[in-house]
């Protein structure tokens, strides 16, 4: 059964948002000063494209956030968030960190171009369950950080589906 979505729907989405918004920047500001890799900000390439800031919650936890465009779905703003754990025992690379990383987040996804069709598959607005896979390479020379990642996604609202990200990046180590 397909519902049409509410302005009052859309509201509920957008305060999603602000709340996902207001929780990374409170886990920014309990990260520590002297904590060299807290920090980081750049590019993600891919769908979508754009710029992703990775925020370190502890010696192997992140927070991840993309604000990011998309060129293929008829021009879309998204912005996701995801909770990673880093496994940095798989690889031995030192001095250099080649972890492998799991999380699970969220995803808004807001389509420009006017009012929504009347088809609830073609909303402007759409919420999702990401799981992003990824690997990063963090050199120790170098305060970069470099990554490649694909997210499955199941979206919840405004029906559901499955849908598959990807995207590598670079970010510069605060």
């Amino acid at each position: 059964m397909m519902m049409k979505h509410t302005t009052m729907q859309v509201r509920v989405c957008a305060l999603a948002v602000l709340l996902l918004v207001s929780a990374a920047a409170t886990s920014f500001s309990q990260v520590s000063a002297d904590d060299v890799d807290s920090v980081s900000a750049g590019v993600i390439l891919g769908e979508p494209t754009g710029l992703s800031i990775k925020l370190w919650l502890g010696d192997v936890s992140a927070l991840d956030i993309a604000l990011a465009w998309s060129f293929t779905d008829n021009g879309a703003f998204y912005m996701n968030a995801d909770y990673l754990t880093h496994f940095f025992d798989v690889f031995s690379t030192a001095p250099d960190r080649l972890p492998l990383y799991a999380g699970v987040g969220g995803l808004f996804r807001l389509r420009s171009g006017g009012p929504p069709p009347s088809s609830d598959s073609n909303s402007s607005v759409r919420l999702a369950v990401r799981v992003p896979l990824g690997i990063s390479f963090l050199p120790a020379e170098v305060p970069i950080d470099l990554f490649f990642e694909v997210a499955p996604a199941l979206t919840v609202f405004p029906e559901t589906g499955f849908g598959l990200g990807g995207a590598i990046g670079v970010r510069y180590r605060f």
